[in-house]
């Protein structure tokens, strides 16, 4: 599963203790990691960071375990107006979840690979120890954190991969699902939807407006530029609009 492994001496409670603590993995956590993978592997591997992830995906999709599963890392231990429903009072969050980075700097972006990379790992993982692939057991950093990680690992990475996992997307086996959409952009309030088409069209492009529920039961209207049979075909057009300026624009899977 894992392309390389590294050994940081940052995990454990107390520091370098194995195990966790009698606590039973529950979760993942997603991160992004704020910088390029060897700026990462320098900061993890020094002993007064004490910050590391489980796992890490760099920009190419390799994906590199920095601490062994059966260890608790140092993700998101600190909890700051905490939404996530799963937060046990009293237990250090690090010690019931897993933690997954992806290299980056830019919480609007990503690779291709790195999609493909995290969706893989993540349902490996889920069949591993039985976790479910979708909220809240599939959580981004900014739910432990919202104050101090608002932005992490960046609300249209973390949407999309919640996405492929509940409609069955990218597999750990590779198994591609059947519909890609375009979303280009995706709003609580339809007015903003709205005005978004209206953008759209001075652009040249025809799009309409799909109204969905989240798994916490929120509306969302997402404004779908088009449906695509082929994944490349799909994201080379999101890639499109993110350069026309929508930044906010990403390739959502669904079942035909």
């Amino acid at each position: 599963m894992y392309d390389e492994v590294y050994k940081t001496p940052n995990f454990g409670y107390p520091k370098g203790a194995n195990g966790r603590k009698g606590q039973k993995i529950i979760a993942i956590g997603l991160h992004i990691s704020g910088g390029n993978w060897r700026s990462n592997y320098n900061w993890i591997m020094n002993p007064k960071a004490n910050a590391s992830y489980n796992a890490i995906v760099k920009d190419d999709g390799r994906i590199v375990s920095l601490v062994p599963e059966e260890n608790a890392a140092y993700a998101h231990g600190k909890i700051a107006k905490s939404t996530w429903p799963l937060l046990k009072p009293g237990i250090n969050p690090n010690l019931s979840t897993l933690s997954l980075a992806r290299t980056g700097a830019d919480q609007r972006r990503w690779t291709t690979a790195q999609l493909d990379a995290t969706i893989k790992i993540i349902n490996h993982w889920c069949f591993k120890y039985g976790i479910k692939p979708a909220r809240p057991f599939i959580f981004g950093h900014f739910e432990i954190d919202s104050v101090g990680r608002w932005y992490c690992p960046g609300k249209n990475f973390f949407e999309t991969v919640i996405s492929e996992l509940v409609t069955g997307g990218l597999l750990a086996d590779d198994q591609p699902a059947r519909l890609y959409k375009v979303i280009a952009g995706s709003f609580r309030v339809k007015g903003n939807a709205e005005v978004r088409l209206i953008l759209l069209a001075k652009l040249g492009y025809s799009a309409s407006i799909s109204i969905e529920q989240d798994q916490l039961g929120r509306t969302w209207h997402r404004v779908l530029e088009g449906s695509y049979v082929d994944a490349a075909e799909a994201r080379v057009k999101a890639a499109t609009l993110k350069r026309s300026g929508l930044g906010d624009c990403f390739v959502a899977i669904y079942k035909g």
